[in-house]
Formats: structure tokens, sequence, C-alpha cells
């Protein structure tokens, strides 16, 4: 069987993005201190102060593959993933009250979380793989269904939504489904990925040489949608601070969001590809060669932490010395992980 070629760039960018993440999840479930970032509801005041195909696949294998590891990541959300997140809420002893999105009310008894929603694009990038080869029209309907929560979205957060909407667009609970990802904006994002990994495996210098330029067009459209204060926003700035002009709507993502984010990760690979061998390049690709088990031991890890010895939170300080710590235990597991996956080619750990 024929090993992938991987692309440093892609590992290193990948795993600088899980470190953040990690320090972000810290401070929801050690510090207890965590910013609300929805659409509508509560929302955060703040104060003054790709791996390439095999050339041995066929496309029906490849599609199947793509297909299975879609049904494995929505299966690990509902049984690996929520369980975690559930720790770390019941941990809480700081009196914080869960709520404040759109339409929150019953329980919960069918959270679409972050990998329920990956899962789902997963299987769709599948049933989509004929559109996938003609890049023109993938990067149409990645453009559209970006966009869509600025197209689409209710004027209000007390409007009636079906469950097929809540999935489908409109992030908050119908019910008992309480979705933070919907996954008709977060598959734009899948396509937009997909499409890049393609011209990447293709002309693949040209592309991560046209990446830090792509990256900063994007930053800049995003700058000037927020200054703008309208179209892609979701909620336009309440006053002229730089806090508030950075607080942007991630559920469902805002166009402006996905601009600043997919920017930003662009110029961060074509800043860490530029040097895969240096100190930090070879740091952030350890974590970014296994992410889904840095993702879900991560969670684990910092949920039972904050539930035994921070259930009444703690400082940004301490925060800091716990996501320290985590980092050095979890850098032998993702080594090993990715150590193992890269020797046998037909383990099943490449579905991860």
């Amino acid at each position: 069987m024929t090993q992938p070629v991987r692309v440093p760039g892609i590992d290193a960018a990948r795993g600088a993005i899980m470190l953040i993440m990690a320090m972000d999840h810290v401070n929801a479930l050690v510090v207890r201190r965590h910013s609300v970032e929805f659409w509508a509801g509560a929302w955060t005041r703040y104060g003054d102060t790709l791996a390439a195909r095999r050339t041995d696949w066929s496309a029906g294998r490849l599609r199947r593959h793509t297909a299975v590891r879609g049904v494995l990541l929505v299966l690990l959300s509902w049984f690996v993933e929520v369980p975690a997140w559930l720790v770390g809420i019941h941990g809480d002893r700081t009196g914080a009250v869960p709520g404040g999105w759109p339409g929150a009310g019953p329980a919960i008894w069918l959270p679409v979380t972050v990998l329920t929603t990956l899962g789902l694009c997963t299987l769709l990038l599948a049933l989509l793989r004929p559109l996938s080869r003609r890049p023109v029209a993938t990067a149409c309907v990645a453009a559209f269904c970006v966009s869509s929560p600025s197209l689409f979205l209710p004027d209000s957060p007390i409007s009636p939504v079906g469950m097929l909407a809540r999935l489908a667009l409109v992030a908050g609970q119908t019910g008992g489904l309480y979705v933070e990802y919907p996954v008709l904006p977060w598959l734009g994002i899948a396509l937009f990925g997909h499409l890049f990994g393609q011209y990447l495996v293709r002309h693949p210098d040209r592309t991560i040489q046209a990446s830090l330029w792509i990256g900063i067009a994007c930053l800049l459209l995003g700058l000037a949608l927020r200054w703008h204060g309208t179209f892609g926003n979701l909620r336009a700035p309440r006053d002229g601070s730089w806090r508030e002009f950075l607080n942007l709507v991630k559920y469902p993502p805002s166009p402006v969001f996905v601009l600043s984010m997919l920017g930003g990760t662009l110029c961060l690979f074509r800043c860490l590809s530029r040097a895969p061998q240096s100190r930090l390049a070879r740091l952030c690709i350890a974590f970014g060669r296994a992410p889904l088990a840095f993702y879900l031991a991560h969670l684990w890890l910092f949920a039972v932490i904050g539930a035994v010895f921070f259930p009444f939170g703690t400082d940004y300080a301490i925060g800091l010395l716990v996501w320290l710590a985590g980092m050095g235990l979890l850098y032998p597991l993702c080594t090993a992980v990715a150590r193992r996956r890269g020797a046998s080619p037909a383990s099943w750990l490449h579905l991860f």
C-alpha cells in the first residue's frame, strides 16, 4: 500500500491551532471563565481592562473510507466527547448556570458538538465527491454555505425553529436538540479545505506560496466587513472598543469569523512551512499528527482536573500552568499514536 505524503506545514499549523484550542478549553474547564459566542441570547461583554489520496485506492474505496470515518466521528462525539463536557459542567461549583443560547429550555438529549458536525460533514463530502472534481462549482457551493448564516438566520432569537433548520443552520436549542455547530456553514469550510487540499496535492509549491496572499486577502476582507458592521457579522460591534471589534460570532460561524480564522490559519500555515525543522514547527507537528487522539484526551484530562481540583475555578496564571503540564502529558501520547500510524499504513488508526 502506498504511504500518503504528509505536508509538514499542515501538521504544524494544525498542531499550533490545537495548542491554542487547548488553552481555551482550560479557561472553560479549569479557570471557569469563558466567552459566549452565540448569534443571539447571552453575549460576552468585555470590560475595559490533509492527507493525499492513496494512489492504490479506487474512488469507491476512498469514498467508503471517508464515510466510515464520518460515522466514527459521530459515535466518538456521543460516547467520548460529550461525556467529557458533562464531567466538566457537573464539576462546576461556581454557581454559574448553563444557558443563554437561543431556545434554551428543556433537558438536552441530543447535543451536536464539534465532532458530530465534523462527522456529518465528512459523510456529506463522501456523497459530494463528484462535485469536488469541479473546482469552480465546489468554490461556489462552499461560498454559499459559508454565507448562509447571514442570509437565512431568523430575525428574532425567539422565532420558532424546526429541528432540521436547527441542525442545518440555526445554532441553539429546539426541544432536546442542542446545536453548537450547524452543518451548513461548517460544510462550506470543509469544502474550502477539500479544494485547498486538491491544489496542494497537484501544485504544492505554488499553493504554499499563494497561501500567504490568500490568507492576507481573507483577513482584509474580514476586517472590511467587520468595520462596515452589517452583512457577514450576525452581530455588529456594540461600541468602539477594540475588544468589541474582535468579539465575533462563532455559533453559527459568521462570515467575518470564517474569514478571520481561515485567513489566520493560512498565514500560520505559510509561516510554519518556511521552516518545518525549527523547534516550534517540530513541536506543533508532534501534536498536529495525532489530532483526534489529542482532542479527546485533552478534553478528559482538563475536565477531570477541573472537576477534582478546581470546582470553583482559579486565576489565569494557574490555568496557564495547568495547560503547560497538560501539554507535557499529551506530547508522548501524540507522538506514540503518530509513530504507530506511520508504521502501519493499513492500521485502523488511519480512521483517526
